[in-house]
């Protein structure tokens, strides 16, 4: 037997019929139809379902965004990537053009990670060779930004995310503006991701996911709902 919608079992639960609601709400039958299907392909997208459904949750007295999180998370079959359903109804940027690092640029970059690499081992020879090493005073002190997670000592950005409640939708994008992900995190699902330098994250429901970043526990990445948009670099989180 097919599971109906909440959105549908809300509406019969009112004792409003399909005309009656259309009446009230100026949406069309068929297009109540397709949304109780869990479909916004006769409503025009996502972008659109969200209005109407909330107008219904409104004459229907259900929950306008339990509803729609509802419909959110019954797009994932759409043929096109999570990641472009968000530029189609205009929640995120289409990221730049990739560009092809040239050889020479790679070589280069090597080069200093090599270098900083030996400067290292020489570093943490002599300390290990002195004998006064317990009374040494550390030669840094931390960042004075509150807003900074402690994660000088950890390379790049690393990030996990981990489903809390439900599932979201998720998109990634490196420095470059590649796509590394586009899909789903369900609840008690973790994620891992990593970049030399940042990552670009797009959220579907914001509370649906808690983010750690180089070890630190971030939290819930926002509100229930909320479509969310962070850029993580080493320095922490920066809300787009």
């Amino acid at each position: 037997m097919t599971q109906i919608s909440q959105l549908r079992a809300a509406r019969e639960a009112s004792g409003l019929s399909l005309e009656q609601v259309a009446k009230k709400t100026n949406i069309r039958i068929g297009v109540i139809q397709d949304l109780e299907k869990n479909s916004v392909e006769v409503c025009g997208g996502i972008a659109y379902a969200r209005g109407h459904i909330r107008s219904i949750a409104k004459v229907i007295k259900a929950d306008g965004d339990l509803l729609v999180a509802e419909i959110e998370a019954a797009q994932v079959s759409d043929s096109r990537k999570i990641i472009d359903q968000f530029y189609a109804n205009n929640i995120t940027d289409r990221p730049k053009v990739k560009k092809n690092m040239k050889f020479s640029t790679l070589a280069a970059f090597a080069g200093v990670i090599l270098g900083i690499g030996f400067v290292v081992a020489v570093a943490l020879n002599n300390v290990t060779s002195t004998s006064q090493i317990s009374e040494a005073t550390p030669s840094t002190s931390p960042s004075a930004s509150t807003s900074t997670p402690a994660t000088s000592n950890i390379a790049g950005v690393n990030l996990v995310l981990t489903g809390v409640s439900g599932r979201s939708w998720v998109g990634i994008t490196n420095e470059q503006g590649e796509t590394i992900f586009d899909g789903q995190i369900k609840s008690g699902e973790s994620q891992s991701f990593s970049d030399g330098t940042s990552l670009k994250i797009t959220i579907g429901n914001a509370a649906a996911i808690n983010v750690t970043l180089n070890g630190v526990d971030l939290g819930i990445a926002g509100k229930y709902g909320e479509v969310a948009r962070y850029k993580y670099t080493q320095a922490g989180a920066t809300k787009e």
